[in-house]
């Protein structure tokens, strides 16, 4: 992303230059979260804050450079939060909801940044090693907690990047006329669900490995592209096809109009005749995306009548679909900021049929009482980070989500953590 370093002779800042760098900083922030990264520019932000680009190198090498001081911030104030808030005086249960608590704020304070992340095709370090970051915080407390007797003993990798998926889904926009939560309210839920998961007590036949499914022949289906409005149209169906690999390796921004029509075999004039541009592709490809998704996971679990079951097939359903398509699966990440419309159409559909199908497992009696939104949007944010965690993060050839894991995510998402429950 760099496209050029500026070398500073070291030296020590005035109170003048002290104020300017932080000032670039605040600018830098207000744009980038206006902009997003990539459309961002140096003298963007340096317009905002009423100085030249020279002065602006005179602080920093490059727009880089400025954003990753402002997540090392970021970072650093989550850090602050969560150590005041884990005193040696609290009982476990008090530094639990503490600990969450600082989550969901650092959550709704950060939404911005969180989008601005996913433009770095999620593959990049700094993003990698934000969410690491955080995670390294709930991971060892999760460990003290369960060695110490109050906790099951899931991997903590688990049960640490579920969390964070759960608090950075509670704050994305899902439309205005969504339920909404107040944070000790969200605390408190999340809180809960994380020590008694989702099931009831209502008696049912828990199956003897959670991370396989009872019907694997309806796993790993092709990725079928075509749809009422390409069956008919083979070239359009080409394209997207090769937009799949193209985008999928590249990333929204590494990705050419050119790389994509040769690969599709025909010519850049064509592509404009079924897209207007790239990002009219981009969305085709997030619909398209989302459509399979919801099929695959239909498919997964009309086969069961209990709520419950049909949680644990869908979720072992939709880590083997993300392994298939992990790479295309980061456009839609990349969608927040780059079309923000059509990636939260994409969560937003979804959940709402998410939603009905909780709220029906709570009905029955199947599901614990909580509220389905609520459920919905904990559960999408908690599968969606271990897709990101373990297959799309993950460069390995092949990556696969191994059986233990997907068993405790779901052991996590129905039971809970309590030792007691």
């Amino acid at each position: 992303m760099a496209t050029g370093k500026h070398h500073r002779p070291l030296r020590k800042l005035t109170a003048k230059g002290l104020r300017t760098r932080n000032e670039l900083l605040g600018c830098a922030s207000l744009a980038f979260e206006e902009y997003g990264y990539f459309a961002t520019s140096v003298s963007e932000i340096g317009r905002r804050c009423g100085v030249s680009q020279g002065t602006f190198y005179q602080y920093f090498s490059n727009k880089e450079e400025i954003f990753r001081e402002l997540v090392d911030r970021v970072l650093a104030d989550f850090w602050q939060k969560v150590n005041q808030n884990q005193g040696d005086s609290q009982d476990f249960y008090s530094r639990l909801n503490a600990g969450v608590g600082v989550l969901l704020e650092h959550c709704s304070q950060h939404q911005a940044l969180h989008r601005i992340l996913n433009e770095f095709e999620l593959i990049d370090i700094l993003t990698i090693g934000y969410y690491e970051s955080m995670a390294r915080y709930f991971r060892d407390f999760f460990r003290q907690a369960a060695n110490q007797g109050h906790l099951r003993h899931l991997d903590p990798n688990v049960v640490a990047y579920s969390l964070i998926g759960m608090a950075i889904f509670h704050y994305m926009d899902w439309g205005p006329d969504s339920d909404r939560y107040n944070q000790a309210e969200l605390t408190q839920m999340t809180a809960d669900l994380l020590l008694g998961g989702i099931a009831s007590d209502t008696p049912w036949e828990i199956p003897s490995r959670l991370g396989v499914s009872a019907f694997p022949e309806t796993l790993g289906a092709p990725f079928a592209w075509a749809d009422d409005d390409t069956q008919a149209n083979p070239t359009r169906n080409s394209i997207f096809q090769a937009a799949e690999k193209v985008i999928g390796k590249n990333g929204y921004h590494g990705a050419s109009i050119a790389e994509i029509t040769r690969r599709a075999g025909v010519a850049q004039g064509t592509f404009y005749v079924h897209f207007n541009s790239k990002q009219d592709l981009m969305q085709g490809v997030v619909r398209h995306l989302s459509r399979e998704l919801r099929h695959n996971l239909r498919q997964a679990t009309e086969r069961v009548n209990d709520r419950r079951l049909q949680e644990q097939e869908g979720i072992v359903a939709f880590f083997r679909f993300l392994e298939n398509h992990s790479q295309i699966y980061r456009v839609v990440a990349e969608c927040e900021t780059i079309g923000r419309e059509t990636g939260l159409w994409y969560y937003r559909k979804l959940a709402v049929g998410y939603q009905d199908t909780l709220a029906q497992g709570v009905s029955q009696g199947e599901l614990r009482p909580f509220p389905p939104a609520f459920l919905a949007r904990s559960l999408m944010g908690l599968n969606h980070m271990i897709g990101l965690k373990w297959l799309v993060w993950n460069s390995a050839p092949g990556a696969k989500v191994s059986e233990q894991t997907i068993e405790d995510t779901i052991f996590l998402v129905l039971f809970g953590l309590s030792s007691n429950a």
